[in-house]
């Protein structure tokens, strides 16, 4: 988990830089759309800005900043696996952890995204025609981030509740067992001072040690 942690941290600087140069981005996107002649087209999927930055490229300025978002997802990619690795199917998180595969999906469409406060990197789009090309492209980042994050978090609250769960429990048979005995050994001598009787003080019908009674006088014999 520490591990999970550390390149969570070094996602969030990565994202942090990325975001300072999201108008490169942009620029750069809207040089390889009009190249592409896909200027009427949103950047809706994360195979299409491959195709920008393997086929309509042509300055090291659009290719390094296409090529470090899609580092940036492919990192997201690899930290969602090491996630998933960790969790069973029925944990809190895997909720999250679908969403997140769902989005990194290189075909899926990403336009109707939206990432939210405190997030501003769509308030930062030009005008609304940007907002309809780009908005989607530009939100996945900080969207799926916070799902790995809420998916991490999630992860270690159930860990802590597991064992919590299993400190508690030898503590609680270690109580039980005493306790159990005592209770008993109570309620039985408790039933002897009270009652005189016990299962193996029982008084019996007869007592076989003295002999039978018999009523005085001669004895006829016949």
């Amino acid at each position: 988990m520490n591990e999970l942690l550390d390149s969570l941290k070094s996602l969030e600087q990565s994202c942090m830089r990325f975001r300072q140069q999201q108008f490169t981005f942009i620029s750069a996107l809207e040089r390889t759309r009009e190249h592409a002649h896909e200027k009427t087209k949103p950047v809706s999927t994360l195979a299409q800005v491959q195709n920008y930055l393997d086929h309509h490229c042509h300055n090291t300025t659009d290719q390094g900043i296409l090529k470090l978002f899609l580092d940036i997802v492919r990192d997201l990619s690899h930290t969602l696996q090491r996630l998933e690795s960790m969790m069973t199917e029925d944990s809190p998180a895997s909720y999250c952890l679908e969403a997140c595969r769902t989005l990194l999906f290189h075909n899926n469409d990403l336009s109707h995204i939206r990432a939210k406060y405190p997030h501003d990197e769509v308030n930062h789009l030009s005008c609304n025609e940007a907002r309809n090309y780009y908005g989607g492209v530009v939100s996945l980042i900080p969207v799926v981030l916070d799902l790995l994050q809420q998916g991490v978090t999630s992860s270690q609250r159930a860990q802590r509740r597991l064992a919590a769960e299993q400190g508690a429990e030898p503590a609680r048979s270690s109580r039980a067992g005493p306790l159990s005995n005592t209770t008993a050994t109570q309620a039985g001598s408790g039933a002897i001072k009270k009652g005189g009787c016990s299962p193996y003080n029982e008084a019996r019908p007869w007592d076989t040690t003295k002999p039978a009674w018999r009523p005085p006088g001669p004895i006829n014999k016949h």
